[in-house]
């Protein structure tokens, strides 16, 4: 099972985080790239569209 992290175009009802499954929020769009956060435990996915490709940079930050 393959699953995309959409923009915010194609926004689904909810995005598990991979980490501890709670749903992740979308944020806002910061330097070109959609920005999805967990706030349990504080995963982020920058999502950018390149050619049709979808591009994810992953990061940690504290939870909120």
């Amino acid at each position: 099972m393959d699953k995309k992290i959409p923009l915010v175009n194609d926004l689904p009802k909810i995005i598990p985080c991979t980490n501890c499954n709670l749903p992740m929020q979308y944020q806002k769009k910061f330097k070109e790239k959609f920005l999805w956060q967990c706030f349990k435990c504080g995963k982020k996915y920058f999502v950018s569209e390149k050619l049709g490709n979808y591009l994810v940079e992953e990061t940690w930050s504290p939870p909120k």
